[in-house]
């Protein structure tokens, strides 16, 4: 009689070809994690940027006076404030809100630095860079700043504040502003 022995385990080849396999889908795998992130975080802090200066836009047109926007001097940091001396001592809410005179709250994971011509952006002299006074008519006080946002050291997203219109836009990579 003729018994059937039952198989309880993988032999050494087949384990190994089942490894093999798998550090294959992981070498293909592992490289598109990185890129599915993309530039979602300067993406995010241009937006930041994007959005006070169009509040601050409707903001000094309603109330006819110039508001500013700065960075903190480490780049860490976003302020939108009415212009004028007493700018970086107003007290301010610590997040994002239309309907606030004053916001100053930290960029998540990104730094923003001024790229465009020093000059052109006044420092206030209390750890803020200007990055743009906006006129109570609706224009930018100087004309084609260009904020530059980076995660890590990769190269930075750079945004162009347009003077006359006080508006922005991300500039695509390997364009130079107009």
């Amino acid at each position: 009689m003729l018994t059937r022995s039952t198989r309880r385990g993988f032999t050494l080849v087949e384990v190994l070809v089942v490894m093999a396999i798998l550090l294959l889908l992981a070498a293909v795998v592992l490289p598109s994690i990185g890129a599915f992130r993309g530039d979602s975080r300067p993406r995010a802090a241009a937006d930041v940027i994007r959005g006070e200066l169009a509040t601050a836009r409707g903001r000094a047109m309603l109330e006819s006076r110039p508001y500013r926007i700065a960075i903190g001097a480490n780049g860490t940091r976003i302020r939108r404030a009415p212009d004028g001396p007493e700018f970086a001592e107003t007290a301010a809410f610590e997040h994002a809100d239309g309907g606030a005179a004053v916001v100053e709250y930290a960029f998540d994971y990104v730094t923003a630095e001024l790229l465009s011509d020093p000059s052109a952006a006044s420092d206030s002299g209390n750890g803020w860079t200007t990055i743009a006074v906006v006129l109570p008519n609706g224009t930018c006080l100087d004309d084609n700043i260009i904020v530059g946002v980076r995660e890590d050291s990769g190269s930075p997203l750079r945004i162009q504040i347009r003077g006359l219109t006080g508006t922005s836009r991300v500039l695509p990579a390997g364009t130079e502003a107009r």
